[in-house]
């Protein structure tokens, strides 16, 4: 037989379950509480050290957990919601660590933010934590306040007219327009109000107010129920018109045509005109023409000579009369007559009339006489004493054609919508003013219809419908609910007044709305700013809550205390479009009023992530992104209905041929990549903006996902699992990329039954390269340690933690990991092998030694103090010293004391002995064997706590050649093993157990002196060692174990091993 030696190096490549000349050199068949390292080895992790001196107060059996990490001086939190929705919050590291914190509930109140958050399932509650802010999101289908809803339930109590309806959480202000379902005696007056008062939204149960028809004047003394949907700012009145006075001109009927029904009106107008008659004198002595001149009439009452409808009621007719005159010689004449004004002569008048305007109301044969003030002396001429004088003249015009115009002017009564004023004055050279027009315009109206005069228009309203249109429209202009081009929007209005603009004849896509906001608030000048529809649903609720860190007390001292709020987040209401052009986004899934099965078939937000500066919501197969930097009032409506912007929201759908309801996603460089409990997707875009138009969510692998745990980012690469088959399988996915598939990795397929089935206990630590995976209540915690160089995976190692307690809940903060047992003791372990002269988390818990630092590996341990020593029973006494021991469980592993420092000498360093309990009540005082006084005079001489095994199963040895990345071993050489040389670091006590087939198991124990205290002047500790362990076994004979349960360091970095090879094969010839 040939001599062999052979050597691994290193133990950092973690445990494998494959056979045993399968695994690598450097792999071994189990690991237990310890850490590979490609640095230090694998070294016996660190102990657990109890933050604080007790369990934490007042946690609950069951809840969901939270952690929450401020900031290096004031340090971490953790927290806990139980089945109550109650929020408690303790400190995890800093000042005061291990205290419970002030939880206070704000927007919302107690009652109705505790009934969001309460479940009987812990999962159904997601955390996202943005600086102080801690998002809480419920997954329950079987609570009706987790389905987000554009309204609420409340109750109501009605007194007189006066409605209360009381509900925990509201935000509403007096004169928020509401749509409100009553049920039982109300239900009949259903229907839109204005909130008259709304208390301080703060209060646990805040109260609306409303006011309804006297008719509806009732009592109801019980709380009824009713729904409640708040509505977009509804307009100042329900019907409305503006008419905007364009220009003032002269010889112009600035008529309005106000109708409420499809009902005309034969309007019928004169279209010529002629004088009949008139009583103008042309006699001798007339020669003076004492009636020549023009002017314009404008007659209101017809003589009726005609028939129809305009007998008797002609208005607004209008014409120009003019008189010209000449002197002349009478045919009787005289010379004995007097001057030329005398008999001898007289006028010869030439009438006319010209038609300026019809009016309304006339008909053929109509006439109207009238009597021209420069006519006043032209009838019944007399002369005497060279003197002349007459009466006055009349003029009387005749219809002679009319036209009759079909118009819609009827409100109440027949034509009573007609608003003719008189026209302008036709002289050019007589001024005329805005308010003599628009006071033409306001007088005369119908019944039920308003006017007010604002500016150069007239605002008109009313509670009953009615339409308007102005007859000259180059001069005036009508504005009621729609417009068509914005560019003819008045300058002066009603404040409040909101128009739809529409930019097509079909489409409503491109619609959307303007509200006037005059100066102030008042009516008058102003802008106009984009709004959304009058009276559409406008708010999100049951939206997720917030934990909010709102204060810190005290900071910096043992007494330090913050202060935590939980309440309604603010999300951003609907501001602008209506339901074409900016829908509720696709959360929210129950609207208006809904059955209590509907609540429960309605979509639930899954899950809330941070992505590009957007909150994301994952609710059904859709993925909501809110706008870009609306954190503070997250916004998941557009900012314009006018256009598509790069900021808007955007709501996408997970394309697929099964259903694939969104469970969580994870932030890349490439996007975001998005998890259903079966596919994996991929929100991206190929343009350097991600916009409504440019998103795309497309399938990247098929691959079955954990939902109760989120995936983690391994520095470049997204990790997650997968419980599908009878345990589950951890899967690495790397080179995601917006074209083309991932690479997607099982790294678990070493060890394809170490990680239980249902486990729902993940955190990570980036800087550590490390992955802990637990399960709730259990004891064991699986590990994944990597290390990458450059593009190139050097390390990809399995391992498990054992604690004396299962598990509640864990997480990481910088190099820390945290524990909560199933006790409540919550407790950290480092998660490097601490330098405890840099390491402050391990500050005074451990033994330096020739200038090297050894850490204590202890469990759940603190400090211990203040024992006093009787030498007549060599026994010190601890009295109440640890009142926390009844509240350790049963299995809590062994009790032990650790001398780290004595308080006089040194000479006792390192000793560590087992407590004996004294069984009082409540069973927390004990002794220990000999003289542990003067260590006590140290505050952190002494620490107790829980041993815990240290464990490294060796594989079957085999002669192996390693060729590049692979290793060959020779199965079928004959090998007798004769010895192993390990390689220890930081070592103290340890053993090592040789199982042997057909033969006893041999352990040998590496220590000083097998008692129950140690006594030494040093303590058993060395920084490096090799340990020749005898084996002379074959090698299928034979196997291996490392243990160590000491307080002491274990540390195995590499083993050699010598013993007779034969090569045992044929060789074909």
């Amino acid at each position: 037989m040939t001599s062999i030696r052979q050597t691994v190096p290193s133990y950092a490549a973690g445990m494998s379950e494959q056979p045993d000349h399968l695994k690598f050199p450097g792999q071994l068949s189990d690991i237990t509480n310890a850490i590979p390292d490609v640095t230090k080895g694998l070294f016996k992790r660190p102990g657990a050290k109890r933050v604080g001196d007790t369990k934490l107060a007042n946690v609950q059996s069951d809840g969901s957990w939270f952690h929450y990490f401020r900031d290096e001086n004031e340090g971490a939190y953790i927290g806990q919601i139980d089945s109550t929705g109650t929020v408690r919050v303790w400190k995890a590291s800093g000042d005061n660590a291990g205290a419970e914190q002030n939880v206070v509930y704000g927007t919302g109140g107690a009652t109705a933010n505790k009934a969001y958050l309460a479940t009987n399932n812990p999962e159904n509650l997601q955390f996202l934590t943005i600086n102080d802010t801690t998002f809480v999101s419920s997954r329950d289908s079987t609570n009706p306040l987790t389905a987000i809803r554009d309204s609420f339930e409340a109750t109501y109590q009605q007194s007189g007219q006066t409605v209360t309806i009381s509900y925990g959480f509201h935000e509403l202000t007096p004169g928020y327009a509401l749509d409100i379902t009553f049920e039982g005696a109300a239900a009949g007056d259903s229907g839109e109000y204005l909130a008259i008062t709304a208390p301080d939204s703060n209060a646990s149960t805040g109260t609306i107010t409303v006011t309804l028809p006297p008719s509806s004047s009732r009592t109801v003394s019980t709380d009824t129920a009713c729904t409640v949907t708040p509505l977009t700012p509804a307009r100042p009145e329900p019907h409305f018109a503006f008419v905007d006075l364009l220009r003032t001109e002269n010889g112009r009927q600035y008529g309005l045509n106000i109708y409420n029904s499809d009902t005309t009106t034969a309007l019928e107008r004169a279209t010529k005109i002629e004088i009949s008659s008139s009583t103008y004198d042309e006699s001798d002595g007339t020669g003076s023409c004492p009636g020549i001149g023009t002017g314009v009439f404008t007659e209101n009452n017809a003589s009726g000579n005609g028939s129809g409808i305009g007998t008797g009621n002609g208005k607004n007719l209008t014409f120009r009369f003019s008189a010209l005159g000449q002197q002349g010689i009478s045919p009787n004449y005289s010379p004995a007559a007097n001057g030329p004004g005398g008999q001898n002569y007289r006028a010869a008048y030439s009438l006319e009339v010209t038609l300026l305007h019809g009016g309304e109301g006339w008909q053929v044969n109509d006439t109207v006489t009238i009597s021209p003030t420069f006519a006043a002396e032209a009838a019944n001429v007399t002369y005497s004493n060279n003197t002349s004088s007459g009466s006055q003249a009349t003029v009387t015009i005749k219809v002679l054609e009319t036209e009759i115009a079909n118009v819609k002017a009827t409100v109440n009564t027949a034509s009573d919508g007609l608003i003719r004023p008189a026209p302008t004055p036709f002289d050019a050279d007589t001024a005329i003013t805005a308010d003599t027009i628009l006071g033409g315009l306001t007088t005369g109206l119908p019944t039920g219809i308003n006017a007010r005069v604002i500016g150069t228009g007239i605002y008109y309203s009313s509670d009953s419908p009615f339409n308007v249109e102005a007859v000259e429209e180059d001069i005036m202009r009508v504005m009621q609910s729609t417009v068509n081009d914005v560019s003819r929007l008045p300058n002066q209005c009603r404040h409040g007044y909101i128009v739809k603009v529409a930019n097509a004849r079909i489409a409503e896509e491109d619609d959307y709305y303007l509200r006037f906001d005059g100066q102030n608030n008042r009516d008058g000048s102003g802008s106009w700013s984009e709004c959304a529809r009058p009276n559409i649903p406008r708010r999100l609720f049951n939206m997720p809550l917030a934990i909010q860190r709102t204060a810190l007390a005290n900071p910096g001292t043992s007494t330090e205390i913050a202060t935590f709020t939980v309440r309604r987040f603010p999300f951003q209401d609907r501001l602008v479009g209506d339901n074409t052009t900016n829908p509720y986004p696709s959360f929210v899934d129950a609207k208006g009023v809904q059955t209590s099965t509907q609540l429960q078939n309605a979509a639930r937000i899954n899950k809330i992530v941070f992505f590009r500066n957007r909150l994301a919501i994952l609710s059904g197969e859709n993925v909501i992104l809110s706008r870009p930097g609306t954190f503070g009032t997250p916004d998941f409506f557009i900012e314009s209905a006018l256009t598509v912007g790069a900021s808007d929201p955007i709501d996408i759908s997970a394309s697929s041929m099964f259903p694939s309801e969104i469970f969580d996603a994870l932030e890349i460089n490439s996007g975001l990549v998005v998890f259903s409990s079966n596919q994996q997707f991929l929100l991206s875009t190929d343009s350097e903006i991600l916009n409504p138009e440019t998103a795309k969510l497309r399938s990247i692998s098929v691959f079955n996902y954990n939902i109760k745990l989120p995936p983690i980012s391994l520095g470049t690469t997204v990790a997650y699992l997968d419980n599908s088959g009878k345990f589950s399988r951890f899967n690495e996915m790397a080179n995601i990329a917006r074209e083309g598939e991932p690479d997607v990795v099982e790294q678990s397929k070493v060890v394809p039954s170490l990680i239980p089935r249902e486990v729902d206990l993940l955190t990570n630590s980036r800087e550590n390269s490390l992955v802990l995976i637990g399960k709730t209540d259990s004891d064991t915690v699986y590990g994944f340690k990597y290390f990458n160089v450059a593009d190139k995976r050097e390390q990809q190692a399995w391992f498990k933690w054992k604690f004396n307690r299962g598990l509640k809940y864990h997480f990481v903060v910088n190099d820390t990991y945290y524990l909560l047992d199933q006790d409540s003791f919550l407790q950290q372990v480092s998660i490097t092998d601490p330098d405890t002269s840099v390491d402050a988390l391990y500050q005074n818990d451990s033994i330096t030694q020739d200038g090297v630092i050894y850490n204590i590996h202890l469990d759940n341990y603190t400090d211990l103090e203040d024992g006093v020593y009787d030498s007549a029973t060599n026994l010190t006494t601890f009295t109440n010293k640890a009142t926390w021991l009844p509240d350790v469980g049963s299995g809590n592993g062994s009790l032990v004391v650790v001398d780290t420092i004595d308080g006089s000498n040194n000479t006792r360093v390192g000793r560590y002995a087992t407590p004996t309990l004294l069984g009082n009540n409540p069973n927390d005082d004990f002794t220990l064997p000999g003289d542990w006084s003067q260590a006590t005079n140290t505050a952190t001489a002494l620490k107790i706590g829980y041993l815990y095994e240290y464990k490294a199963e060796f594989p079957r040895i085999y002669p192996t050649k390693v060729e590049g990345e692979r290793s060959f071993a020779d199965v079928n050489a004959s090998v007798v093993v004769h010895r192993l040389k390990v390689h220890f670091g930081k070592i103290g006590l340890y053993e090592t157990t040789l199982t042997r087939k057909g033969k006893p198991d041999y352990t040998e124990v590496y220590e000083s002196a097998l008692l129950d205290e140690y006594d030494a002047s040093d303590a058993p500790y060395l920084e490096e060692y090799i340990k020749t362990v005898p084996v002379y076994e074959r090698n299928v004979n034979v196997g291996i174990i490392l243990k160590s349960s000491h307080p002491a360091p274990a540390t195995l970095r590499g083993m050699s091993w010598e013993g007779d090879f034969t090569p045992k094969y044929y060789k074909r010839v």
